[in-house]
């Protein structure tokens, strides 16, 4: 008797647009890079669980460390998007959007501390970060200037200020992520929120 075809037969590949192809790439990468790291990652794992044959993999990118590459620089996009999209919510009152996008930017970092961690000492990673920071400060501090302004935010020098409390937090979610100090991810978020308040002059709850 011959073989059922169900037995033989591989799973047909779905046409998907070329962005979305390389989505599912990305996607796979990340939880192959996250879990083995890029060393002992091998593309045969990321292209099964994206469903994709290695010869796709290779239309979109030429070796794992170009994969990395762009997946860090998706991930710090990611990052600088949560700010973007919590201060341009002009519906939210200005003290509640500087608390919240503070404690959501630390939220991130820790729950993606894996990823960043694997893919923050790659090929021109520190360049992509630092962008990517500077595009955060840069926001922060017009916010705070523009409450200054309008008497919402008590605070001298709400440039420097902005710069030296999310270098503050980012230094501590780092200790938090390797264990350096012995904080939850939780006291991290909510000691953001408390020190945003304390910097700029707001209400203690923050939702004002």
């Amino acid at each position: 008797m011959g073989t059922p075809a169900t037995a033989t037969a591989k799973r047909k590949r779905v046409a998907k647009p070329p962005e979305e192809r390389r989505k599912d790439i990305l996607d796979a990468a990340a939880e192959v890079f996250a879990r083995k790291g890029i060393a002992d990652a091998r593309i045969e794992e990321i292209t099964t669980l994206a469903e994709v044959s290695k010869g796709t993999f290779y239309l979109y990118f030429k070796t794992k460390d170009e994969a990395a590459a762009a997946l860090w620089e998706r991930h710090m996009d990611n990052f600088a998007g949560v700010g973007e999209k919590i201060l341009g919510d002009t519906d939210v009152p200005l003290g509640r959007r500087l608390v919240d996008v503070l404690e959501s930017l630390c939220r991130f970092a820790l729950d993606h501390a894996d990823l960043h961690q694997v893919l923050y000492d790659g090929a021109g990673a520190q360049e992509v970060h630092a962008a990517a920071n500077e595009r955060l400060i840069g926001m922060i501090a017009a916010a705070a200037q523009e409450g200054v302004t309008s008497g919402e935010v008590t605070c001298q020098q709400p440039d420097m200020m902005a710069r030296a409390l999310f270098h503050g937090f980012c230094g501590a979610v780092t200790d938090a992520i390797t264990g350096f100090a012995p904080l939850s991810h939780e006291e991290v978020v909510t000691a953001s929120g408390h020190m945003t308040r304390a910097v700029f002059g707001l209400k203690e709850t923050g939702r004002g």
